[in-house]
């Protein structure tokens, strides 16, 4: 999280840090927070562009006599271009009294009742400050790299994430990845390497129908070396459009995507930028992998999902399958355990939506309609689906996270569906 300290010019920086010093410390080891000081003495400096790379998650008021700068900033801060129209952003102020803190933050509280602004005060001794902060924003860390294997798929026409917003927001870098480069590096997998990772996904299936010995050496050289591309760019994530590599390849990505998701790297499909976030945050949140999955059949009491790649982890068993759609390469067909689960989905351009709800597995079905793993929920979604769905694409995680999700959208200004 970042925080800006605000300060009048009667002190300085070093006052601040001297006199702050244990709950600066605090907040930076205990929450996360990277720090920035800002003095009255700069009000007439302060700028719009200097602000949005470093928007700030809360204002630490360490002195009085900063009214002025706080307005100052808040009026340079496009806050609808920042986090959407459709926000309604809690401005969230840190006071523990000295140096007339806490009669700033009262003043500066007044202010953004007077336009309309929802703002808060954290106040008390530094442990219950820190609390607080921890409460209000979790201690989870969005800051991470995600490549971008090629261009989202055709098919999807509103899944796609402003990348510019990422970075602003989540700290999140992302980086292009050409499919050609990730074609050339299939090519020189060494033979060994990929033998030794299809005999081991060939003994930890119950079995393997359709692919050849040779659909599973190209399926295990892809994935080697989309983990070579993935370490080569520290990447935390990616995205692959993955029907360009059936097609050049003669193979899929989804063992790959299976294999590294278990590994820790969050890996999805058809460049769906949106769901990947929905199963990076997740990952970061819940501490879950997820299985990325289309809704495929709706009834008034139950939801069937379904899709063609999930980390093995997930699953009681896998069966190695052909791809559903291609008939090609190596696919994933899981048989999910029948427990709780969480329905999420994180979406919009500027993921200002979302939708999470739980659910029991009641049934893990299989049929030659659907992609290959498949699983049946006790929930009706069509309510929601039919008329108000963020997309395609939704994630299902194990166990019940709702109450998590829940928070760490409403601390972000995420508005539920």
């Amino acid at each position: 999280m970042k925080i800006i300290i605000l300060r009048s010019s009667f002190q300085t920086d070093e006052f601040v840090r001297t006199e702050y010093a244990e709950l600066i410390q605090r907040l930076e080891n205990d929450c996360h927070a990277v720090i920035n000081i800002i003095g009255d003495e700069m009000v007439e400096t302060v700028h719009a562009p200097s602000l949005q790379t470093t928007i700030p998650d809360a204002f630490m008021i360490a002195t009085g006599g900063v009214e002025n700068l706080f307005k100052r900033i808040w009026s340079a801060i496009d806050i609808e271009t920042m986090y959407g129209p459709s926000h309604q952003k809690t401005v969230t102020m840190i006071a523990d009294g000295r140096n007339n803190s806490l009669a700033a933050s009262l003043e500066i509280l007044t202010y953004l009742g007077n336009i309309g602004v929802e703002g808060k005060i954290l106040h008390g001794m530094n442990d219950e400050i820190v609390s607080a902060v921890v409460e209000t924003y979790g201690r989870t860390s969005l800051q991470g790299r995600i490549g971008l294997f090629g261009q989202p798929s055709d098919w999807l026409i509103a899944s796609g994430v402003d990348r510019d917003y990422l970075r602003q927001r989540y700290d999140i870098e992302t980086v292009d990845i050409d499919l050609q480069r990730l074609m050339d590096g299939i090519k020189v997998v060494p033979q060994t390497e990929a033998e030794e990772v299809a005999q081991t996904m060939v003994k930890c299936s119950k079995a393997v129908k359709e692919p050849s010995d040779t659909d599973m050496l190209e399926a295990a050289k892809a994935y080697l070396a989309i983990k070579r591309i993935c370490q080569e760019e520290r990447l935390d994530a990616m995205t692959i459009r993955c029907f360009d590599i059936v097609k050049a390849c003669g193979t899929t990505s989804c063992l790959a995507l299976a294999l590294l998701n278990d590994e820790g790297i969050v890996a999805g499909c058809e460049g769906d930028m949106q769901t990947l976030m929905s199963m990076y945050l997740a990952k970061r949140l819940c501490g879950e992998v997820a299985f990325m999955a289309n809704p495929s059949q709706l009834t008034d009491k139950t939801s069937m999902l379904a899709h063609c790649t999930i980390p093995l982890t997930m699953c009681n068993e896998t069966v190695v399958r052909s791809h559903f759609e291609s008939g090609i390469g190596v696919a994933i067909q899981g048989v999910l355990p029948l427990t709780d689960y969480t329905l999420f989905k994180w979406g919009g351009p500027k993921l200002d939506r979302y939708f999470v709800t739980e659910a029991q597995a009641i049934e893990a079905p299989y049929s030659n309609h659907f992609c290959r793993t498949q699983i049946t929920l006790d929930v009706n979604l069509k309510p929601y689906l039919l008329q108000h769905s963020i997309g395609n694409h939704h994630v299902i995680i194990r166990g019940t996270h709702a109450d998590a999700i829940r928070r760490f959208m409403q601390s972000n200004g995420v508005q539920n569906v």
